[in-house]
Formats: structure tokens, C-alpha cells, sequence
């Protein structure tokens, strides 16, 4: 079984893989902090959103059960 060396893919090609090249080489620690903060935010957001459509659903129960 032959396989042309035009149709077997390069690592780069087939796992997606970038070199680093031109970004940056060190880590911003308040970049890291900064996303810290904004995905506590969006957690919080979202618990609120669960929290509020557990609670309504409940509230929805009971008075069907009322009725």
C-alpha cells in the first residue's frame, strides 16, 4: 500500500496546531484577573437566571395545586 507524500497531512494541518510566532511570550496577570472577574460575573448572572426559573416554577406548582 502506497501513500503519495502530497496526500498525507502535516501535523499543523491536521491537529490545527499555530506556532507562537508573534504573540506574546510573557503572561499579563491582570489580564488573567480581569477574566477571573468577568467569568464571576456571567456565573453569577447565570445562578440568578436558575435560581429565579427554579423559584417561578415552584410558585406555578403551588397555585395549580391551589386551584
Amino acid at each position: 500500500m502506497k501513500v503519495k507524500a502530497s496526500r498525507v497531512k502535516s501535523d499543523k494541518e491536521q491537529y490545527g496546531f499555530k506556532p507562537l510566532g508573534k504573540s506574546k511570550k510573557r503572561l499579563d496577570l491582570n489580564d488573567l484577573l480581569q477574566r477571573a472577574k468577568d467569568e464571576d460575573k456571567n456565573d453569577k448572572r447565570y445562578n440568578l437566571l436558575i435560581f429565579s426559573g427554579a423559584t417561578s416554577v415552584v410558585i406555578v406548582f403551588f397555585l395549580l395545586l391551589s386551584l
